[in-house]
């Protein structure tokens, strides 16, 4: 199984297998879009494309990762080997292949021709949100003084004409970026990258060291070195086979407001004070495809807690060896570990090492191997039936974990479920298997209606 090499590949092969919906009336970018976006995930959660969307002639898609298994499949990967895969290829690095003409360039619009809200769809996706956001943007930059790549998600603002409102702080990486190039007086040469190829949506997400240079790592995750091509404005290589690029740079020293913003913990982030990207360029393929997420939807929700989940792995794993499977169900402030527990220590150091090993981890629960960790009325049954209170569940007092500031301390001390079944009863926890339910086929037992 080979990885897919672009964001086009992907959803081509999506759409050859008829899983994409499409939406073929005019539909407006402010709430209607995502309100139809709401509810095809709450339903049969397939991808959705947007044919026309009011003031732009670029097709908009989403959901495009709204399954696991099309995580799995665009790495390559059997869904079952994601994370201990992603965990061994992250630290290889296969350096880049430099191309001198690209598809994500065969339109460039520069210097006074540039109008974001005139070139890009201007989605307002909740209520009270500011204004128009660019959601699916994986923003690049050059270490200002090693050359390293660095590639992150953040959500961008649409303030009109040739400006941006982006959100960077440190610890994030690019946060850290633009604070040593600040440093020196300097401003950040930074692209945004929507439609990028799927390893680099990994790498953008993942937790790799600061040192690493995640334009490398995106081609470890595809198994073949990332095709990129170098900016017509910035010094700054960019994916050759994306969708859109939006060249420019961060300004040093100048911070404006933006906001509100509905997030992905479905609620708002308020006006901040936040940095702003000045657009030199906007290139792209003649045929763009335009890739919106829905913050908090089940998409994007897979593209942050896929690589959280591999993050988890290589800490638990360094004291349970035998781990089944990690889920980051709702949202990415908790996990489930399920084990193939070998001794009674081993739940117990699950949760810590879980717990210590990623700071946004708030609740543990650990459970048994014949659990489904993404199912979550199956570990609510696992926490009800398994879970001894008194001796199964652990709180940690006053540690941090979400660091928005605003809501800093609501988002104090952590708490770990040991909802596996002690091993000396085992047998009075084995669960109830029914022979032939998988090959049933209710249809042949079921008779149609013959109803007149």
């Amino acid at each position: 199984m080979a990885a897919f090499e672009s964001f086009r590949q992907l959803v081509d092969t999506l759409g050859a297998r008829g899983e994409i919906a499409s939406v073929e009336r005019a539909v407006d970018p402010r709430h209607e879009l995502t309100a139809v976006m709401r509810h095809m995930q709450k339903g049969p959660n397939r991808p959705l494309l947007f044919s026309s969307v009011k003031g732009t002639d670029l097709p908009v898609i989403t959901n495009v990762f709204g399954f696991r298994r099309t995580v799995a499949e665009s790495l390559g990967l059997p869904e079952g080997e994601l994370l201990r895969t992603m965990v061994s290829l992250e630290a290889r690095g296969l350096p880049v292949d430099r191309v001198e003409t690209a598809p994500v360039q065969e339109i460039v619009k520069a210097g006074d021709d540039v109008d974001v809200a005139r070139d890009l769809p201007q989605i307002v996706y909740s209520e009270h949100d500011g204004g128009a956001y660019i959601t699916a943007g994986v923003l690049i930059a050059p270490h200002p003084v090693t050359g390293a790549y660095n590639a992150s998600w953040n959500r961008c603002q649409l303030a009109g004409g040739d400006k941006l409102r982006v959100r960077m702080m440190p610890p994030q990486h690019l946060g850290r970026y633009h604070a040593e190039a600040e440093e020196m007086g300097r401003n950040l040469p930074c692209a945004i990258v929507i439609g990028a190829p799927p390893g680099l949506m990994f790498s953008a997400a993942s937790k790799v060291p600061y040192e690493a240079d995640e334009l490398e790592v995106a081609g470890a995750w595809q198994g073949k070195p990332l095709r990129v091509v170098r900016c017509k404005t910035i010094p700054v290589d960019v994916p050759a086979d994306a969708e859109i690029v939006i060249e420019g740079e961060v300004i040093a020293g100048v911070r404006e407001d933006e906001g509100p913003f509905g997030e992905f913990t479905d609620g708002y982030v308020p006006v901040m004070k936040n940095h702003v990207f000045r657009v030199k360029a906007i290139t792209r393929r003649r045929d763009a495809i335009y890739h919106a997420i829905l913050a908090g939807g089940t998409e994007d929700l897979n593209l942050v807690g896929v690589p959280i989940q591999s993050e988890i792995y290589k800490k638990v794993s360094n004291f349970v060896p035998k781990i089944r499977d990690i889920a980051t169900p709702g949202y990415v402030f908790g996990c489930v570990i399920s084990i193939d527990k070998q001794n009674e220590d081993q739940a117990r150091n699950a949760m810590l090492a879980a717990l210590g090993g990623y700071s946004w981890t708030k609740v543990v629960v650990v459970v048994d191997k014949d659990v489904d960790p993404f199912n979550a009325a199956d570990v609510l049954w696992a926490i009800q039936t398994r879970c001894t209170p008194e001796t199964g569940v652990y709180v940690v007092p006053r540690i941090p974990s979400y660091t928005r500031e605003d809501v800093r301390e609501v988002h104090r001390g952590k708490v770990g479920i040991d909802a596996t079944a002690p091993l000396s009863m085992k047998q009075l926890f084995e669960r109830r298997r029914f022979p032939g339910e998988d090959e049933i086929r209710l249809e042949d037992y079921i008779s149609a209606d013959r109803s007149n």
